[in-house]
């Protein structure tokens, strides 16, 4: 199904950049335009992994690739850290090389925005030809979760936060 005003009156999306409309603004407009399903739908189309295998083929596909960047992530560090034993699936040399590079990166916050805008980079990627399609509404909801999430991060409260946690576990190994 097509949905050209719903789709046509939405701002445009930019990592980096401000938000121009909130996740949940998005899917209380999503709810009032969409039919039943496709806004059931749309509500799989999550940034946080799901249980929930989906059968729309970009959500599916989402969810594949998610679940790929975090597997090779978990056995990238792994290495780093010494530990083995983390195979058994095919790997993707592309994903694995940019992962590496910013798994290396010495600063956590830029590699967690280095993350996300592969992301953001694999969903574009993924753009129907239709721009009013729900399949395009699902990857607009991903992006939009993603710009988010990397707006979120704030330096001087994780900083506060890391020497919070850092003085509870000083103490602790004082005791």
């Amino acid at each position: 199904m097509e949905y050209y005003y719903f789709a046509a009156s939405l701002p445009m999306l930019s990592m980096g950049k401000e938000l121009p409309i909130t996740y949940s603004a998005f899917m209380e407009k999503a709810k009032e335009q969409l039919s039943r399903k496709d806004y059931e739908d749309l509500q799989l189309a999550v940034f946080s992994s799901s249980d929930k295998e989906a059968e729309i083929p970009i959500v599916r596909s989402w969810q594949e690739y998610a679940r790929s960047v975090q597997s090779t992530l978990c056995r990238i560090r792994a290495e780093i850290l010494g530990f083995s034993g983390y195979g058994g699936y095919e790997i993707d040399r592309t994903l694995e090389s940019s992962l590496r590079s910013i798994v290396e990166n010495k600063d956590p916050l830029e590699g967690e925005k280095a993350i996300l805008s592969l992301y953001f980079d694999f969903l574009t990627s993924r753009e129907p030809s239709s721009p009013f399609s729900s399949a395009a509404l699902m990857i607009y909801a991903l992006k939009l979760q993603l710009i988010e999430k990397a707006n979120a991060f704030d330096e001087a409260k994780g900083r506060a936060e890391f020497e919070r946690l850092y003085q509870d576990i000083e103490s602790n190994i004082k005791r």
